[in-house]
């Protein structure tokens, strides 16, 4: 045999292979470099691939050493991983090489799936709250469906008063210099504002008039080199506008299009809020009972699983706080301590699905054609995209349909675990 292994486990998760590749097997690889190089040699003095064998060896030892080692390294690797059935994650770690024409020696280091021996999964407990909906939560989503079908209405006959909307072109000075300008901008007159007194300056005002408005920035401004200090508005008034929401009636309902009558309306809001709080109840009672699965079930997980799924939420979370505004600057300085913080979520999802896996073997769940046609009518609906698209994409791309392969297994195995549930009642 040209190859020799020995396995040890250094650490939970992690084996060690250390090889030994025989001479006879570096022989073959010279061999095998020297005679695919050597067919189209360009060497001085030698028309191409007439050169001698022993030239064509001085002329390419460096280049054959480096190329022939990394094919030995490759070769064996896949021998070893074969012959003793190692499953790895990752890339493996190549480590304390040496190498010459009469022995090759290595260590590889790699991460494997932890041994889990299964605990309770099967009649776990947890609460599920019960499912009710309010007469006043029906109430608030009716309001919000007014105030989305407002109409604004000009006031031609009164001064603004509050409540009312202005429409004014202003010019904003700090420091005795302009800092913002607006056109065509829009005032709620309202008690409650972030920039206090502010509409209380405005009210009595009238289309056509300017007026100054004298406010001191507030502390959480935006703007951190304002706060504390005096800003001057000039606004000139175009309109005055009050808002008109549509009465509780019939007419409401018809104004949507869909509905007849005030109390079809209700009865829809009341449907699609007990859909709401049903689904969020489920995900809240499905959340407990993967909680309680995590605590009847402990292993160590490999750490470098864990560092990768961190990298992942962390380039997740980069991307919502540049949509968000953040500068570059500021997110590499809070880089570490987010990592921190997602660190532990990373630790969860790589448990729960390592132990997803093994019940799914446990109990002996597959896939089918059926499941994953299911699956592609789920994606396309959620993407708004064909389900032709989306199977054509999964089936030419293996790791992507490998993953989702997954998503399946763990889906049906949370199903077994609530199916199998002790579910407690929540007031």
């Amino acid at each position: 045999m040209g190859v020799k292994v020995s396995v040890k486990e250094p650490a939970p998760c992690e084996k060690l292979l250390s090889v030994t590749v025989s001479q006879d097997l570096i022989r073959e690889e010279y061999k095998h470099f020297f005679e695919a190089i050597g067919k189209d040699a360009r060497i001085p003095g030698f028309r191409p691939g007439k050169a001698p064998k022993e030239v064509v060896e001085a002329h390419f030892k460096s280049e054959a050493k480096e190329k022939v080692l990394e094919k030995l390294i490759v070769r064996s690797f896949r021998e070893v991983i074969g012959e003793k059935g190692i499953e790895f994650l990752g890339r493996p770690t190549i480590r304390e090489v040496e190498f010459t024409e009469d022995k090759l020696t290595y260590e590889a280091l790699l991460e494997v799936p932890p041994a889990i021996k299964l605990g309770k999964y099967r009649g776990l407990s947890a609460q599920r709250a019960k499912v009710e909906v309010r007469g006043e939560e029906v109430d608030e989503a009716l309001q919000r469906l007014r105030e989305s079908l407002a109409k604004f209405v000009a006031v031609e006959n009164r001064p603004a008063q509050k409540g009312d909307f202005l429409i004014a072109d202003y010019d904003c000075r700090v420091d005795g210099k302009e800092a913002e300008k607006r056109t065509d901008d829009w005032f709620e007159l309202k008690e409650d504002e972030f920039l206090k007194g502010f509409s209380a300056q405005l009210i009595g005002v009238r289309p056509g008039e300017e007026k100054e408005v004298r406010i001191t920035f507030p502390e959480k401004f935006a703007k951190k080199e304002w706060v504390g200090k005096d800003g001057v508005f000039r606004v000139k008034v175009k309109e005055i506008k009050t808002k008109e929401l549509l009465p509780l009636t019939d007419e409401l309902a018809k104004e949507t299009g869909e509905f007849e009558t005030l109390q079809d309306l209700r009865n829809h809001f009341q449907a699609r809020i007990e859909a709401e709080k049903a689904r969020r109840t489920e995900a809240e009672f499905e959340s407990a009972l993967l909680e309680a699965l995590l605590k009847e079930n402990s292993f160590p997980i490999p750490k470098g699983v864990v560092e990768r799924r961190t990298a992942g939420l962390l380039e997740t979370a980069v991307q919502s706080l540049l949509r968000r505004g953040a500068t570059e600057e500021v997110i590499r300085k809070e880089i570490p301590s987010i990592q921190e913080k997602l660190r532990p979520e990373a630790e969860k999802e790589v448990r729960l699905s390592f132990l997803l896996t093994e019940i799914a073997k446990q109990e002996k769940l597959g896939l089918s054609a059926a499941d994953f046609e299911a699956k592609y009518k789920e994606i396309a609906a959620t993407h708004r995209q064909s389900e032709e698209a989306v199977r054509k994409y999964y089936e030419e791309h293996e790791e992507a349909k490998e993953s989702v392969g997954i998503q399946i297994l763990h889906e049906k195995v949370i199903r077994l675990i609530k199916e199998n549930a002790k579910a407690g009642r929540a007031s």
